[in-house]
């Protein structure tokens, strides 16, 4: 959707009040926190503390919108074959879809070879290839049937073609990771992964996830971040929202780049490290029924 279109259908949409509503919790209740182009608005939520944009999209718009390519701070375009074959026979070493840094991020967690993980979000598959490289036992899900065939046919990745509760249980308790990279500004309802993350995960297993960074502290550093939210991003992830959320879970906060992650031992204990650069690191480890 071009700039000109987004905006005229925000404006559509500003006296909607079912269009304020935080798309999380559904609270009509909620604190501003920054306008943009006029007809839009960042807001935070007061019962669960996200940060979202307003006015918000209809559901059915979400799927349409993620099949087609966009750009705003990552791409969705399929490589072609050359293409796919030089990112391969590098291991996609150097290009903006290298993974080496989170694998380093997860292997400082104790996710490594030999790790079962569940990649929620994989786009095309590059990330779950590279992940499946280092040795982990990779199962993702991606929502445009797009890029998931591409990332299923191309790359080999066990991708899943749906997460209804059906098709989730032989998978039950089966990970160590529920791994997301740039995703979780993107779902309708954030509060819903962490639920998947909860149902697939394993006792003592790691929900891992890295967004655009929407804490004050990044806020304050980076002029720019008022570009991390939109049309793309209608969320924007801080770590008081993921605190909300996983208060009863030992956790860690901080900003890429992460030199060595470390999670606190006992449950309802937070680390909080450097959180002033663009990208948010969080984990947090499962110890019982809720987070």
């Amino acid at each position: 959707m071009g700039r000109l279109a987004y905006l005229a259908n925000s404006l559509a949409r500003t006296f909607d009040r079912k269009r304020a509503k935080c798309p999380n919790c559904g609270s009509a209740t909620s604190d501003l926190v920054a306008r943009k182009y006029l007809v839009t608005a960042l807001r935070r939520c007061r019962s669960c503390a996200l940060m979202f944009r307003t006015p918000t999209d209809p559901a059915n718009l979400n799927e349409a919108f993620y099949e087609e390519s966009y750009s705003q701070g990552f791409t969705t375009d399929l490589p072609d074959d050359r293409a796919l074959q030089r990112l391969v026979s590098t291991n996609f070493a150097s290009s903006e879809k290298d993974y080496s840094a989170y694998i380093a991020v997860l292997s400082s967690l104790g996710i490594g070879s030999g790790a079962r993980l569940f990649d929620f979000g994989c786009s095309w598959g590059y990330g779950s290839y590279q992940l499946a490289q280092a040795g982990l036992f990779v199962t993702a899900f991606e929502i445009a049937p797009t890029r998931s065939r591409y990332a299923r046919e191309k790359l080999g990745v066990n991708v899943l073609d749906q997460i209804e509760t059906a098709a989730l249980d032989q998978h039950r308790g089966q990970y160590d990771c529920f791994f997301s990279s740039h995703v979780i500004e993107h779902v309708p309802v954030p509060h819903e992964v962490f639920t998947l993350a909860q149902v697939l995960l394993r006792e003592g297993g790691l929900f891992v996830s890295f967004t655009p960074n929407g804490s004050e502290a990044s806020r304050r550093h980076n002029t720019t971040w008022s570009k991390a939210w939109g049309e793309v991003h209608p969320h924007f992830i801080d770590d008081i929202f993921l605190d909300t959320h996983f208060g009863a879970s030992p956790r860690v906060f901080g900003s890429s780049p992460i030199s060595r992650a470390r999670l606190p031992a006992a449950p309802e204990s937070l680390r909080l490290d450097d959180l002033s650069r663009g990208e948010l690191f969080f984990a947090a480890r499962k110890v019982g029924p809720a987070w």
